[in-house]
């Protein structure tokens, strides 16, 4: 035997037996199934997280538990992407009690048009939108002319009855000594009875005369009144301290009296008292119980997202809504409403009865 033979045994007895390798079509195999399970399994999460069971509410916060961290997930804002290899486990555990979600609208407390109770052409209008007007300022004036004359009609009618109850009293007042001389002469004899009795008669004639015209001047006082009040209703002061939102009426224009009728924007102006501002909030029916007078709440508008209103629940309507199933509440801003505005749009979260307790004894 060779050297080279023998050398090639030798080599052949110190080599440690070892497991066939698979071939290699068969490892690619196994690649391509770790990769297929690893994208299921990407698609199955976010599917899983979105199609939630249905008796959890779309605002209620969900907790999932997974072998890396647990977390606090809202189906409403859960980022549904997922990476390849990570591995969360969807599985819902003990949900704690939950705020109450309502959308609503700003109103206001007190806000009216301004209609005159005379009709009449605007001759006065001293205003116009966001100028502010105190309680009992005049915002508007009416014509008053012929207003004016009726007054002066009045004024005279008065003094003319004046004038008759002062020659009623002169009349009486004549007519009474006469009374009193016919008696004396009666007494001695020398005034017949009939001449007595005629002068009775007088005297109780103008006595009632004296009343009828005394009357007369009450009536005529009272005329020149009423045209008096008449007149100043053709100004039209603020009933309270105010903004003007809106001007319906110009300079020149004819205006109805407000029992008339009219539509909305039948008028002289709108005012809004800025400090009276609410929000009246929509809840399902089914959230009626967890909503009391007093509880706190954050209202977010849709004209200022990145801003937050702390609330206060004032009223509860006692009346629920058939068409949209909801029960209304209005809220109190506790914060100053700056920029808010009436009919704008509102989402309000209002704190949920253990929350609310807390922040009560933090109160007391």
């Amino acid at each position: 035997m060779s050297a080279d033979a023998n050398m090639a045994t030798r080599l052949r007895s110190l080599a440690i037996d070892r497991p066939d390798s698979p071939p290699a079509g068969a490892a690619a195999s196994r690649r391509l199934a770790i990769r297929s399970l690893i994208l299921a399994s990407a698609i199955a999460i976010p599917a899983a997280i979105v199609y939630l069971p249905s008796r959890l509410a779309i605002d209620t916060p969900v907790k999932y538990s997974s072998s890396i961290a647990t977390s606090s997930v809202s189906p409403a804002t859960a980022d549904t992407s997922s990476h390849i290899g990570d591995t969360v486990a969807a599985v819902p555990i003990a949900v704690s009690p939950q705020a109450v979600i309502g959308s609503g609208y700003v109103v206001a407390g007190r806000m009216i048009t301004l209609r005159p109770e005379v009709g009449g052409k605007v001759v006065s209008l001293p205003l116009d939108v966001g100028d502010h007007f105190i309680a009992g300022q005049v915002i508007a004036g009416l014509d008053t002319t012929t207003s004016e004359i009726e007054l002066k009609i009045s004024r005279s009618q008065a003094a003319a009855a004046l004038i008759t109850v002062q020659r009623n009293e002169i009349s009486l007042a004549k007519a009474q000594r006469t009374l009193a001389r016919t008696r004396q002469l009666a007494d001695r004899g020398a005034a017949s009875q009939s001449n007595l009795d005629a002068d009775e008669l007088a005297v109780l004639q103008l006595s009632n005369d004296l009343d009828s015209a005394r009357q007369a001047t009450e009536t005529a006082r009272l005329q020149v009144e009423r045209q008096e009040n008449t007149i100043s209703l053709h100004r039209i002061v603020a009933p309270f301290d105010g903004v003007i939102v809106a001007r319906l009426a110009g300079l020149g224009d004819m205006v109805a009296s407000g029992t008339d009728g009219g539509g909305p924007r039948d008028g002289i102006a709108t005012l809004l008292d800025p400090d009276s501002l609410v929000i009246d909030v929509d809840t399902a029916q089914s959230n009626a119980a967890r909503i009391k007078p007093g509880q706190t709440a954050l209202a977010v508008l849709d004209a200022f997202p990145d801003r937050q209103f702390r609330m206060r629940v004032t009223t509860i309507v006692p009346v629920a809504s058939m068409q949209k199933g909801t029960v209304t509440a209005r809220l109190e801003f506790l914060t100053a409403p700056s920029g808010v505005l009436p009919n704008m749009a509102a989402k309000v979260t209002l704190n949920p009865p253990s929350l609310q307790a807390k922040a009560d004894e933090k109160g007391n």
